[in-house]
C-alpha cells in the first residue's frame, strides 16, 4: 500500500490518520469506478494539506485466485481470493458478498494487515461508486466507529425474528441504520465483527424467508449492522458522511449539496432527464441518462456529454467529476473520436431511452404514442422506399410504421420503431424529427422530413460519422 503522509507525530498536533480501504472486484464495471474514485481520493487528500487524516489508500480487490487484474500499477492494491462461482450461485449470485470475504482475508493475513497498519489502526471502508467531495477527517474513536445513516436501514418490528435468528436474545431496537460503507472504524473493533459480518451476510442471502422483510440488495448491509449490534458496537451516526442524490432529489437536499455539507457522493441513483430538462419518474430512462449500470461491460467513453438545460446541480457535478477523472488518466480505455477525426462514435448517455428502456417495456411504445408529438404524427404512415439514395429508376418496396410500434419493410424481418431524441446523431437525424428503427437487429435512425423518410445507420454502429451520412433507405410517402 502507498502511504500519502508520515506518522501522526510529524508536526501535526491532534492528527489521527487513517487508511482508506476500497473494497472492489476486478470486473470492468468496478475497475473504471475504482479509477475515478482513486483520482478524487488523491485530490481530496492533497486538499487536506500536510496534516490531512487521509494518510493512505489501498484497493482491496477480490479476483479469481487473488491474481493481479492490471490496475495495481495505477492504484495501490492488495489482492484477495474472490468467492467461487459455486458459492455465489448458492447465494443468488450476490457479488457484494466478496466485500466481507475480502475483509476477513485482510484481517487474518499478517502480511496484508501489516501493509494497512504501516499507516494507522483506523480504516475507512469505501465502495467503488463513491466520489470524495472534500477532505474527510477521522470521525471515529477507538470505542466508537463512524457510519452513515441510511434511510432505508431503520429496523422494524417485523424484522425482529431475523435479528434473533443471527443474534439470539438480541433486539431490532439495538440495530443501527448503518452499513459497512462508508465506515470509519478502529481495527480492534473491526476484528470483533468481521467474522459475524461475513457469516450473517451469507446466511441472510441464502434465506428466502428473510427476503420477505429485508430486500436482497441490502442483506449484506444488514449482516454488518446485526453483527455490530451483537458485539455491542455503537456507531456515531454521521448524516453528512455521504449524499445519494438523483434527478428527483428534493430542493432541501440540493441546497445542502450546494452548500458543501457532504463528504462523499454515492452515485447509486440515476439522473434521467428528457431533452427539455424534465426529470423522469422512477423506473424510466431519459433521453439523457447518467447511470453507472449502462457500463457493466465497458468503461464510459471520455468525454461524456453535458446534460440538458435544467438538470440539477448534483447531476452536473457528478458528470464533471467523471469527466475530470477520465481526462486525467492517459490510459483511459475508451475515448470519443476528436472533432474531425474518423472512428466510431461510442454511445454513452444519449439514446439509452430507445435502446434500453424501449426494448424492456412492453408498454413503452404506448407511452410514447400518448406523449410524443412525432410518434402521434407518424403512426400508421406508409412509404415507398428504395435502397440507398434511391433515384427515379430504383426498385421500390413498401414500408409502414405500424400503430403497434412494429415496422414492416419488404425484405426485412420484424422491425421496431419509435422516437430517438439523441443529439449525438447529428444533422442527418435532428432531434424532434428522428426515429429509432431496428432493422435485422441493427440499430438505425430515420429522419422524418415532411413527406420523406430517410433511414441511416446509427452513429453508434457506423464505422464513422461520415459512413453514417449515407442513406440505407430513401422513402417517399405512399399515395
Amino acid at each position: 500500500a502507498a502511504t500519502a503522509a508520515a506518522a501522526a507525530d510529524d508536526g501535526c498536533p491532534g492528527r489521527r490518520p487513517y487508511h482508506t480501504v476500497l473494497t472492489a472486484t476486478g470486473s470492468v464495471y468496478q475497475q473504471w469506478q475504482a479509477r475515478i474514485m482513486y483520482h478524487h481520493w488523491k485530490k481530496a487528500s492533497a486538499a487536506g494539506g500536510k496534516c490531512t487524516d487521509m494518510a493512505a489508500f489501498t484497493r482491496l480487490c477480490a479476483t479469481a485466485g487473488g491474481r493481479p487484474d492490471g490496475l495495481e500499477g495505477e492504484i495501490p492494491t492488495l489482492f484477495t481470493v474472490e468467492l467461487s462461482a459455486q458459492v455465489l450461485a448458492s447465494h443468488f449470485h450476490f457479488g457484494v458478498l466478496n466485500r466481507p470475504n475480502s475483509v476477513k482475508q485482510l484481517m487474518e493475513s499478517t502480511t496484508l494487515l501489516a501493509e494497512i497498519r504501516k499507516t494507522s489502526d483506523y480504516v475507512l471502508i469505501l465502495e467503488t461508486d463513491h466520489v470524495i467531495m472534500r477532505p474527510i477527517p477521522n470521525l471515529a474513536t477507538p470505542e466508537k466507529p463512524a457510519a452513515f445513516v441510511f434511510g432505508y436501514m431503520f429496523p422494524q418490528p417485523s424484522q425482529q425474528w431475523v435479528v434473533e435468528k443471527y443474534w439470539p436474545g438480541g433486539s431490532y431496537k439495538s440495530v443501527q441504520p448503518v452499513g459497512p460503507s462508508p465506515l470509519l472504524i478502529h481495527l480492534d473493533q473491526l476484528r470483533r465483527v468481521y467474522q459475524k459480518w461475513l457469516d450473517f451476510s451469507l446466511g441472510l442471502r441464502s434465506n428466502s424467508e428473510a427476503e420477505r422483510v429485508i430486500q436482497g440488495w441490502v442483506q449484506e448491509m444488514w449482516g454488518y449492522s446485526i453483527a455490530a449490534a451483537s458485539e455491542g458496537i455503537v456507531h456515531r451516526l454521521v448524516e453528512e458522511f455521504q449524499v445519494e442524490p438523483g434527478a428527483l432529489s428534493t430542493e432541501a437536499q440540493l441546497a445542502e449539496f450546494a452548500a458543501g455539507r457532504f463528504y462523499i457522493f454515492h452515485y447509486t441513483y440515476q439522473f434521467e432527464y428528457m431533452l427539455d430538462g424534465t426529470p423522469c419518474q422512477p423506473w424510466n430512462i431519459g433521453d439523457w441518462s447518467l447511470d453507472k449500470r449502462h457500463f457493466n461491460q465497458v468503461s464510459p467513453a471520455y468525454p461524456l456529454p453535458q446534460p440538458p438545460p435544467g438538470a440539477n446541480a448534483a447531476g452536473v457535478w457528478l458528470l464533471n467529476a467523471w469527466n475530470e477523472a477520465m481526462g486525467s488518466i492517459p490510459s483511459w480505455p475508451s475515448k470519443q473520436p476528436a472533432g474531425g477525426e474518423g472512428g466510431q462514435v461510442v454511445q454513452t448517455l444519449y439514446g439509452r431511452r430507445r435502446l434500453d428502456w424501449f426494448s424492456r417495456h412492453a408498454n413503452g411504445f404506448e407511452q410514447e404514442a400518448r406523449k410524443n408529438p412525432l410518434i402521434k404524427r407518424m403512426r400508421g404512415k406508409r412509404y415507398s422506399c428504395a435502397a440507398g439514395a434511391g433515384g427515379a429508376d430504383a426498385q421500390r418496396v413498401s414500408a409502414e410504421l405500424q400503430p403497434t410500434g412494429d415496422m414492416s419493410l419488404a425484405g426485412e424481418p420484424r422491425a421496431r420503431w419509435g422516437a430517438m431524441n439523441d443529439p449525438m446523431q447529428g444533422p442527418t437525424c435532428p432531434v424532434d424529427a428522428c426515429l429509432f428503427v431496428n432493422l435485422r437487429g441493427k440499430e438505425a435512425v430515420a429522419h422524418a422530413d415532411g413527406s420523406r423518410l430517410t433511414v441511416y445507420e446509427s452513429v453508434y454502429t457506423a464505422r464513422s460519422r461520415e459512413a453514417a451520412r449515407h442513406p440505407l433507405w430513401s422513402c417517399e410517402a405512399a399515395e
